[in-house]
């Protein structure tokens, strides 16, 4: 579906990507996704709701806290699976070279 989009990852990216995955996905998911991304999303949406000038409702704020580590997760669970099929083809790519 997304073959298009797919690019080969170069020599720099695959050495940080080694980096983060020696930690393991599960890490990976709760650190970049829950925490980061979905942290970051919970805070810049309550401030937009309180740039508008607009009261927070406890119920609002609560499914924010439930919403948006979710999405973090399965943001995170996507970029896992982009990043680890990238990481084996440009290993193959450099497996091949190193054979030839």
């Amino acid at each position: 579906m997304f073959e298009k989009f797919r690019s080969e990852m170069r020599e720099k990216q695959r050495l940080k990507w080694e980096k983060k995955r020696k930690n393991g996905k599960q890490s990976f998911m709760i650190y970049h996704g829950v925490l980061k991304w979905g942290g970051t999303m919970f805070v810049l949406t309550n401030i937009g709701i309180l740039a508008r000038h607009q009261k927070l409702h406890w119920l609002y704020v609560a499914s924010l806290l439930i919403a948006c580590p979710l999405a973090g997760y399965v943001w995170a669970r996507c970029t896992w699976s982009i990043h680890e099929d990238r990481f084996y083809g440009a290993k193959k790519r450099q497996d091949s070279i190193k054979r030839s």
